[in-house]
């Protein structure tokens, strides 16, 4: 069979009008563009035209383009790729550990179509809100530019390095640098309306900290904020005052890493190494406590809880009592990223895997990506709207996944 024969069948699945065959790229460019591995069988290699995206994820996909990110080279052999990718209207914003700022990125295909300058790389995935683009950069700089803009609206510098998005909600900037320090910003101006200190625990058992602060969690009239000591605080989201304090942390990195999560009257809260816990959010009295931890939040999903382990493993959770419903084992030994729940089942990365798809209901693998090369792993979560889903791998590539028609 023909590489035309095969584009023209899944581009008609796609519902995408024929194309003429271009001519084809180099052949280890044709080898290392597409590649995917299914449970049920082999559906690549393909070249497949910019599809329309609207739809649902719902079913298997077939990657679409593949792109690898234009920064400079890394003075290292390896490096960590951790903003992820996020799809608004046409373009995709994303930031990479080579380059000083976000990059601007065309949907269709992955083409650079502008940069957003930075004093530093962005490390944490933006936020886009209405007209305005929200990011941080590891110099601890805040920045807000117009959607469709170059040059920035203001710019704020915390004083340490700025590792999770920021908190964009009612007017207000929230971010949380890796110096326990929070701040409040005018989201019109960038001006300064609080700013919180946390001075760690001298009691803190574990010599070494993990380089990462949470992003601030907005839980009615609350800002939840963890630290490095395994502390939770609730400061007053309107001045920064200080509501209460919760040690929770444990282990030889008690360290909040992940966000707090907020479900009706509980908290979802998890320690690098552990523990894993529910506790009310007015009484802060703990519900259930499961003995693992992470580096990402607890993700809802129906009557369960998704819960990434930082020990490669992904467990469901009876939202309500934390008993064990089913776990998958990606066989890395790798942290997890943020799951992510679609129609088709549960998307996850694993930092020394792969991408793969996991039935919500069962726990059971229905398929991962292979690509037919060293992947290097993927640390940032994919973001999906529609019908696509856009992976951004160690190794600086962007992946487009689309579900056919």
């Amino acid at each position: 069979m023909s590489d035309w024969t095969v584009t023209l069948g899944l581009t008609a699945a796609l519902g995408l009008a024929p194309q003429a065959p271009a001519d084809p790229p180099p052949a280890a460019d044709w080898m290392t563009t597409q590649g995917f591995r299914s449970v049920t069988g082999e559906l690549g290699p393909h070249r497949l035209s910019p599809p329309d995206t609207a739809g649902s994820f719902d079913g298997a996909p077939v990657v679409n383009w593949r792109v690898r990110l234009p920064t400079p080279p890394h003075a290292s052999a390896t490096h960590t790729e951790r903003s992820g990718p996020v799809l608004s209207g046409e373009r995709i914003y994303v930031g990479a550990a080579g380059d000083d700022g976000l990059m601007v990125l065309d949907r269709r295909d992955g083409s650079l179509l502008w940069r957003m300058p930075a004093t530093a790389p962005v490390q944490a995935s933006p936020v886009v809100s209405g007209e305005r683009v929200f990011f941080t950069d590891v110099s601890g700089t805040t920045y807000c530019f117009p959607t469709d803009g170059d040059e920035a609206l203001w710019s704020h510098f915390s004083g340490a390095p700025l590792l999770s998005p920021p908190t964009v909600e009612g007017g207000t900037v929230y971010v949380a640098n890796v110096d326990g320090q929070v701040y409040a910003l005018s989201a019109e101006d960038g001006s300064l309306l609080w700013r919180y200190a946390h001075r760690t625990d001298p009691g803190r058992l574990a010599e070494l900290e993990l380089y990462g602060a949470p992003s601030p969690v907005l839980a009615g009239e609350m800002l939840l904020t963890g630290y490095s000591d395994g502390a939770v605080i609730a400061l007053r989201a309107s001045t920064g005052d200080p509501l209460w304090t919760r040690r929770v942390g444990e282990g030889a990195y008690p360290d909040l890493i992940a966000e707090p999560a907020v479900r009706e009257s509980d908290l979802l809260i998890a320690g690098y190494s552990e523990p894993l816990i529910s506790m009310d959010r007015e009484t802060q009295a703990v519900r259930w406590r499961l003995d693992v931890g992470g580096p990402h939040p607890v993700v809802e999903s129906g009557e369960l809880l998704l819960h990434s382990g930082g020990d490669g493993i992904l467990r469901a959770l009876d939202a309500l009592t934390g008993d064990l419903k089913w776990e998958w084992d990606s066989t890395t030994e790798s942290a997890l990223t943020r799951p992510i729940p679609t129609a088709a089942g549960v998307l996850v990365g694993a930092a020394a895997g792969t991408v793969y798809l996991i039935d919500p209901e069962t726990g059971e693998e229905r398929w991962d990506y292979d690509p037919g090369y060293f992947l290097s792993g993927v640390t940032a979560a994919p973001a999906v709207e529609g019908r696509q889903a856009v992976v951004l791998t160690n190794a600086g590539n962007l992946v487009s996944f689309v579900v056919p028609r």
